[in-house]
């Protein structure tokens, strides 16, 4: 039950400013006559609660591990060189996985960043501010998990030309920003980084 609670909690941290980015945006669109349907606000709930499972399996840095470790840098902690260290092929394998469906999801939500290069760079950002995070709460740093998450982006890109090449997708002529997914990643990295205290739940549920 705790960890149902832990879990609920981590996700609230991500998917609502998620809903609110998309009530602010689908608002501004329809201000200035843009058609935005009311459906899509699904995907974009699928892909929140994606990314909140990313926070979770990468275990991303908050702004409590800062209060309760100080910025405190490692070097052992760190690897910037990449494929410096021992091969961990299970480890990229599950890299690779764990970024596939930001590629796919990714130009199928958001059809106007539709390009490998808007893919790439985007799972890039992405994984740089979880990397980035971790400097903060002693997890490993490595530009190797940078290259393996970008690679696993590229790939979900891949499969998402594979199955759209035979399926047509209808966006009739529905607006949407460019920058909209960057937006989106970027608020609910902010809840995320903000607003989850895990210990300081489980300080409430485990009575320590």
């Amino acid at each position: 039950m705790n960890e149902l609670l832990m879990g609920a909690y981590e996700a609230v941290t991500v998917v609502l400013p998620a809903i609110a980015v998309f009530l602010i945006l689908d608002r501004f669109y329809r201000r200035n006559g843009h058609f935005v349907r009311k459906s899509r606000v699904l995907p974009v709930l699928v892909f929140s609660a994606y990314i909140c499972a990313v926070f979770y399996f990468t275990g991303a840095g908050t702004i409590f591990h800062l209060d309760m470790y100080g910025l405190d840098l490692r070097p052992g902690e760190m690897n910037l060189l990449p494929f410096s260290t021992e091969i961990d092929l299970v480890a990229y394998l599950q890299n690779i996985l764990l970024f596939i469906p930001f590629g796919f999801m990714l130009p199928l939500i958001w059809p106007r960043t539709k390009s490998w290069r808007c893919t790439a760079l985007s799972g890039l950002a992405f994984s740089a501010l979880i990397e980035a995070s971790q400097l903060i709460n002693h997890r490993s740093t490595d530009v190797d998990d940078l290259i393996m998450n970008t690679a696993g982006a590229l790939l979900g890109y891949v499969l998402f030309i594979l199955f759209t090449r035979h399926i047509r997708q209808r966006t009739s002529g529905q607006y949407s920003c460019k920058f909209e997914p960057l937006i989106y990643i970027s608020i609910m990295f902010a809840g995320h980084f903000l607003l989850f205290n895990e210990y300081g739940l489980a300080k409430i549920l485990y009575n320590f």
